[in-house]
């Protein structure tokens, strides 16, 4: 399905959301009688396409183009396969670990869109990094705080806080996490995620 007005990464905007939410659950409403389930959705180049795993059945394509008709501003194409090993679904959508972050990150940022958030003000983010040693924490603390960012370390614990005032959008946000996911790794540390505040 074509997405109508994806951003200029071909991902889709806050004011899509709503519309592509309320086809996924009159696709998925529309389908279950026939034994389909929804094995994942994927979004990307202007697009969306939803994956749908279930017993070959007449009157599917009907079903679909019924939940379609009530949306006829979007162009669709209904596609059937034969995939009896599962195979898009763990060579395609069943995410490895730096794809599962990834939409982990797009599902923060929907939150913040969703939230009225200015993705183009910049804000403090804040990256959380773990460790089972405090003189390799303290080492990466200096070598975060070298690097610009403000650094805060858990007393209780050997948690590092860093953050550092920037924009934010799907590839900055990859660009960040996967940066520190490396440096804390060099350190003996492991990446836990990252927070921002909302901007209006």
């Amino acid at each position: 399905m074509t997405l109508r007005a994806p951003d200029e990464h071909g991902m889709t905007r806050a004011g899509e959301y709503r519309a592509l939410q309320r086809i996924e659950e009159e696709l998925a409403a529309a389908l279950e009688p026939h034994a389909l389930i929804e094995a994942g959705r994927v979004t990307g180049r202007g697009m969306r396409t939803f994956h749908y795993y279930g017993p070959a059945r007449d009157g599917i394509a009907h079903a679909v183009a019924g939940v379609m008709s009530r949306h006829a501003e979007y162009i669709y194409s209904a596609l059937e396969a034969s995939d009896p090993l599962w195979a898009i679904y763990t060579n395609y959508l069943y995410p490895d670990e730096q794809q599962l972050a990834f939409a982990n990150d797009m599902k923060a940022l929907q939150v913040l869109l969703d939230a009225g958030d200015d993705l183009a003000k910049a804000r403090p983010i804040e990256h959380t990094i773990s460790f089972d040693d405090p003189e390799k924490r303290d080492s990466f603390a200096r070598a975060m705080a070298h690097k610009g960012y403000r650094v805060a370390i858990d007393a209780a614990g050997n948690d590092v806080r860093c953050a550092k005032l920037d924009t934010i959008d799907p590839f900055k946000i990859t660009e960040m996490r996967l940066a520190l996911t490396t440096l804390a790794e060099e350190f003996g540390g492991d990446y836990s995620g990252w927070s921002t505040t909302i901007q209006g």
